[in-house]
């Protein structure tokens, strides 16, 4: 975690030194998106492979932008969160939880066509799960959280309607290393997902 964050910011400085030349000229905003995201999970337990299709999770995302003319770096977060009642046969619970995604995209500007800007690049970072799980016969809760890795390729593009607004999509192909919730026995887990977003920026100048 330390050594992604330490990545972030060298990669921030060196986008700022860039600012200094003359036909790099560098804007920032702020972007929001709505994504929708599909998993394809893999988990090992030890006896056996097996296969786990997912339904999609959609998130709200906000973002920071620097962008200059031949580059874009873009560090987002997003928060997903769900709540579950299951009762059956006179047995009941609740279950909660919550993921938290910390990443960023750094990519390459294409050439724009006429209003149009497309680029592509790696999208990378975290995301933080945690879950609450508490019987109906007890007050007392089960806790646990872990941190999933993602990294894979970005396209995406913006239609520029004046120099601070922008509407645009964008697609990520990640692959996803999947962290351990302590309850869990021993098992290895990864999957590739494909996320779709549709962005709303403002640049500030």
């Amino acid at each position: 975690m330390k050594t992604i964050l330490s990545i972030l910011f060298s990669l921030t400085l060196t986008i700022l030194s860039y600012s200094q030349e003359e036909d790099n000229y560098i804007q920032f905003g702020f972007g929001v998106s709505l994504s929708s995201e599909f998993s394809v999970y893999r988990v090992y337990n030890g006896f056996e492979e097996l296969q786990v299709l997912t339904q999609p999770i959609n998130m709200a995302n906000f973002s920071m932008i620097i962008k200059g003319s031949f580059f874009r770096f873009e560090p987002s977060f997003g928060y997903y969160t769900s709540t579950r009642e299951y009762s059956d046969a006179g047995y009941g619970s609740d279950r909660s939880s919550s993921n938290l995604r910390l990443g960023a995209v750094v990519a390459f500007n294409n050439d724009s066509i006429e209003s149009m800007n497309f680029y592509y690049g790696v999208d990378f970072g975290f995301i933080i799960s945690s879950y609450s799980f508490t019987p109906h016969s007890s007050d007392q809760s089960t806790d646990d959280s872990k941190t999933d890795f993602f990294i894979g390729p970005a396209i995406g593009g913006e239609y520029m309607f004046n120099k601070h607004f922008s509407l645009g999509g964008e697609i990520n192909l990640n692959y996803i290393s999947f962290g351990q919730y302590d309850s869990e026995g021993e098992s290895s887990s990864w999957a590739i997902s494909t996320r779709c977003l549709i962005y709303l920026r403002w640049y500030v100048n």
